[in-house]
């Protein structure tokens, strides 16, 4: 069984600043959401063991940042493909995938990215409307053994997570850790 997570790159500089969109860096809150979607990775059942990623700036900024969280700075390839891709040439880019990657992270940019997820996940490219926001992560499962067998429709979608709603769920839990505590302290004190 083969597992792929989507990761669009992370904030960026705008583009009116920069004559040559390629060249646009990670900026503003980029390198911290990149960071926690990271962290949010590596804390998954299966982390990705490869990472396939687009030579655009942001999205090289963002791989690396996660590269060095998941301790994969051995295992990226760089795909000159991904950057403007649609979701055909992505397909093909993850049919190329070593064989021996399990769970392949692929970094890259919109609307290729989202449009990818909704074609592996629907049958085709325009069935599903998926909307997947800077530093957005989308995890799928397929039954696949090889990833040359990777095609439209033969995935799951697992989780579509933005950095909002990790915040969201940390803060959650955060509540319930200070709940569970003080319900604690009521009972101790009643006796």
């Amino acid at each position: 069984m083969k597992q792929l997570s989507v990761l669009r790159h992370g904030k960026a500089a705008l583009y009116s600043d920069y004559s040559i969109d390629y060249q646009r860096p990670l900026a503003g809150r980029g390198p911290e959401d990149v960071a926690q979607m990271a962290h949010f990775l590596a804390a998954q059942e299966i982390k990705p063991d490869w990472i396939i990623s687009s030579p655009a700036l942001r999205a090289r900024q963002t791989t690396e940042i996660v590269a060095r969280v998941l301790d994969l700075a051995q295992a990226i390839s760089w795909d000159e493909r991904i950057y403007d891709a649609s979701a055909e040439t992505l397909l093909a880019v993850v049919q190329a995938t070593p064989e021996k990657a399990a769970h392949v992270l692929l970094v890259g940019h919109n609307p290729g990215c989202a449009d990818l997820v909704a074609g592996l996940c629907a049958g085709t490219t325009d069935r599903l409307t998926l909307h997947l926001p800077t530093t957005g992560l989308a995890c799928l499962r397929s039954q696949v053994f090889y990833w040359s067998q990777m095609r439209w429709g033969a995935a799951e979608l697992h989780l579509v997570i933005s950095p909002k709603a990790v915040n969201a769920l940390g803060a959650a839990a955060q509540s319930a850790k200070s709940a569970k505590k003080a319900a604690k302290k009521s009972k101790k004190d009643q006796r």
